[in-house]
């Protein structure tokens, strides 16, 4: 099954690299090459995505369920921001060797822009973020963060809904910033 936008696929799915580099399924050098095309707007060579196996197969099943043909940016982005959780759930049970907290996807607030940094409250607190992946990112403008990347501007009842979504991931999530 072919996905239709595969910049968008990576640059949900990179910030997940640095697991599969520790578990020697993806060289740190394919990770600099596949990141620097996407930061340029590039997809990475034809099946590079095919590393990030779980990933893939859950988008696959979820485009299938959809009675869909190819994975879309729709079902790429609820497969990220809904179903997400529940692998990376699943995986920590099944491998116990990353942080959970750090993978999930999260909603934020732009609050100051550093060189290649935005400093983003999210419901994890307010941290810095690498911003190369998206452009023209501006003070204020609300996010989805995952593991230490931006990786693309929402609407704010999106964030609102998804920051609910994150209570029972986060202790202490303080009161929702977006209503």
């Amino acid at each position: 099954m072919e996905i239709s936008d595969r910049v968008l696929f990576f640059k949900y799915a990179l910030p997940c690299a640095q697991t599969l580099i520790k578990r020697d399924t993806l060289r740190q050098e394919d990770y600099k090459i596949m990141l620097r095309l996407v930061v340029d707007g590039k997809a990475p060579a034809k099946d590079s995505e095919n590393v990030f196996k779980v990933a893939i197969a859950n988008l696959k099943f979820l485009a299938m369920k959809k009675k869909k043909s190819e994975i879309d940016d729709e079902t790429i982005r609820e497969y990220f921001w809904f179903k997400h959780d529940e692998a990376v759930d699943e995986r920590f049970e099944e491998m116990g060797d990353f942080n959970p907290e750090i993978c999930r996807t999260y909603p934020g607030i732009v609050r100051e822009l550093k060189g290649n940094k935005a400093v983003v409250e999210t419901p994890l607190g307010t941290k810095t973020y690498r911003k190369d992946l998206i452009k023209d990112l501006k003070i204020q403008d609300v996010v989805i963060i995952h593991r230490g990347f931006v990786v693309e501007k929402v609407s704010r009842e999106l964030a609102a809904k998804l920051w609910d979504l994150k209570k029972k991931y986060v202790h202490n999530l303080g009161k929702n910033i977006f209503i």
